[in-house]
């Protein structure tokens, strides 16, 4: 992993990128929906998940089957589809935050394509 500046902070570093084709991201512990055996699931398929997520400005709370919070955050209403940068801040080994930059194109991989 290298390191680069947010916006001239260098207490952050590019992590990486993740592709979005949904307009919409989710932050949670995959454990609990990203297989098949998980524990939980938002929704049955794509058409249920759509239709029972509660948006408010683009930002919308997952529960777990017994209805409380926790589950995962979902995260839309940033533009779109797209490819995005992601970095971490950590304290000392821990990462600390995480932070996705909608807006911009990382350093490196500027470079990279010779930018």
């Amino acid at each position: 992993m290298a390191s680069t500046s947010l916006a001239g902070d260098r207490s952050w570093e590019y992590a990486g990128r993740i592709g979005v084709d949904t307009g919409m991201i989710i932050v949670g512990d995959p454990r609990y929906f990203a297989t098949p055996d998980a524990d939980e699931h938002p929704a049955k398929d794509w058409k249920a998940f759509l239709a029972r997520r509660k948006q408010h400005r683009g930002i919308a709370q997952l529960h777990y089957r017994r209805g409380h919070a926790g589950l995962g955050v979902v995260v839309a209403g940033f533009g779109g589809d797209g490819v995005f940068p992601v970095y971490v801040r950590r304290d000392g080994n821990l990462v600390a935050e995480m932070r996705v930059d909608f807006l911009g194109e990382p350093e490196e991989e500027s470079k990279r394509a010779g930018k």
